[in-house]
């Protein structure tokens, strides 16, 4: 192992983990709140279970705390001015959330409904367990994530 902190170490090996790009959302008291993460995975069919893990400190957490429902926004290609919106980049004529009672983002590839189902503690995070109540579905491509940049999916065959 190098010289580098334990910590750095793990954020240079997650630099070379892949993955879609998700917003979280949650509304309460009328007040939504949106938020990029990149810890998200499904958990269980049967229930239907995903899993996020939100920082302790931000805006949105004490709002999903306190709502019980959560929307998993799932982006597609093309939509990386959104991701750097809930990733505190915020542009001020963007408002890509839906008005529902569960906050959802228009033009996003999946939402995926959920009611709490458990909080854990995970450090510096929450880990918050969704029981899957409702998905909607549109179609298109992945917006990917890798070694700090956006990507995008490319087939076999593909140039």
């Amino acid at each position: 192992m190098s010289d580098q902190p334990l910590a750095e170490a793990l954020r240079q090996a997650m630099r070379r983990w892949p993955s879609g790009v998700v917003v979280v959302a949650a509304r309460h008291n009328g007040e939504a709140r949106g938020m990029t993460v990149s810890s998200f995975t499904s958990v269980s069919l049967e229930p239907p279970l995903v899993l996020v893990c939100i920082h302790q400190v931000t805006l949105l957490w004490p709002v999903l705390e306190k709502a019980g429902r959560f929307s998993v926004n799932l982006l597609p290609e093309g939509h990386e001015r959104t991701s750097e919106h809930f990733a505190g980049q915020p542009a001020q004529d963007h408002a890509p959330l839906t008005e529902d009672e569960v906050p959802a983002l228009v033009g996003a590839l999946a939402t995926i409904y959920c009611q709490t189902w458990a909080v854990y503690p995970g450090g510096s995070h929450r880990i918050v367990v969704g029981r899957v109540t409702e998905v909607r579905l549109a179609e298109g491509r992945p917006l990917l994530y890798w070694n700090r940049g956006y990507r995008k999916l490319c087939l076999e065959g593909e140039r």
